[in-house]
């Protein structure tokens, strides 16, 4: 009994001072420092965001993130959108990430990127099964490594309601009929695991419950979509009975130059690419919902100021990426400190 009472103790203890931890983290001040950098940037700037004031959440692994920009669909329609998804997205991080935006958020719509639902690997998705709730609810368990970007390089990477810009060219040279191809051996996969299923589950009831319009996009891109692949997410549409838009049969009609518009090879779009497909999907947002124009409203002042940013940004970082700036910085201060060195040396 002795044993059982120290260890309940101790558990009491340790929960009571990850509590305290969590409530003394301000993740948002380190976001804003930069210290928060890549997949959990985007948890914590929706969190930023002045309560009930974004429309449309953008959800996927990197396809997303480079297909969708709320600052363009903001010029283009006034709708405010932003990017919650993350590069190597999983499913049950997706339904927290939903969760954790609508603390303060009453989106009307959930853009949802189809190439994650693809994605598992059992033995990643069934340890999110614990995680993800414990990281939800504990913060300094989500942020407890945020040390390492104190002895690290700072991040570079500004981010526009999720986006970040990336005007690196990288043209595709490939068959314009790409999706009468077969894909490469890693994209060989055309069903849904029943672990994504019943995540994607947690997420229509979630939204059906919260007046939230689930509308699955397929992101142009050869390296990741094939017929075969866009007529799998059609079914799974159709089974879950939500909308779906395959943008790879618009190629043409969104106006997609493969000489400019991709950054590796037509794997994921470039800023360019991006606010073409992004006045597309405005486009058929504006056809397809009930969104309102917020343009000129005074409530959504900030927007038009962040435009102005986001402009002069897009002029600054003509034909970079982010990662050009950063390998940029890392290299001046590794010559910065073989210059220390030297003068050591010599005194």
């Amino acid at each position: 009994m002795k044993n059982i009472t120290k260890l309940i103790l101790f558990c009491g203890i340790f929960l009571a001072l990850l509590m305290i931890f969590s409530l003394m983290m301000k993740p948002q001040k380190w976001f804003d420092d930069k210290l928060i950098q890549n997949r959990d940037a985007r948890y914590v700037q929706v969190t930023e965001q002045p309560e009930n004031t974004i429309d449309v959440l953008n959800l996927g692994d990197s396809l997303s993130l480079c297909t969708f920009n709320g600052m363009d669909l903001w010029r283009e329609q006034g709708f405010t959108g932003f990017n919650i998804g993350a590069d190597g997205l999983r499913m049950a991080e997706s339904y927290y990430s939903i969760l954790n935006a609508c603390k303060k958020q009453n989106p009307k719509v959930l853009l949802i990127e189809s190439l994650y639902l693809f994605r598992y690997s059992l033995g990643d998705d069934t340890q999110m099964l614990l995680s993800q709730p414990i990281y939800y609810r504990v913060p300094f368990l989500k942020y407890h490594n945020i040390w390492k970007s104190l002895v690290e390089i700072p991040g570079v990477m500004i981010y526009h309601k999720g986006y970040t810009i990336n005007e690196h060219i990288w043209s595709y040279d490939g068959p314009d009929n790409y999706m009468d191809l077969e894909l490469e051996d890693k994209n060989q996969r055309f069903t849904f695991s029943w672990l994504n299923r019943m995540w994607f589950h947690r997420i229509q009831k979630y939204c059906e419950e919260n007046g939230i319009k689930i509308i699955i996009y397929s992101a142009i891109s050869p390296m990741n979509y094939n017929q075969k692949r866009v007529d799998a997410v059609a079914q799974f549409a159709r089974e879950e009975n939500v909308e779906y838009l395959d943008l790879n049969q618009h190629v043409q009609e969104i106006g997609i130059d493969w000489m400019r518009d991709t950054n590796d090879a037509g794997d994921h779009m470039n800023y360019h690419g991006c606010k073409k497909v992004t006045a597309f999907i405005g486009k058929y947002l504006k056809e397809n919902t009930d969104l309102v124009d917020h343009r000129g409203d005074p409530a959504y002042q900030d927007w038009d100021e962040e435009l102005v940013a986001f402009d002069q940004l897009v002029k600054d970082m003509d034909g970079i990426s982010f990662a050009d700036i950063y390998n940029q910085k890392r290299k001046y201060l590794k010559q910065l400190k073989q210059r220390e060195r030297e003068s050591k040396r010599r005194r």
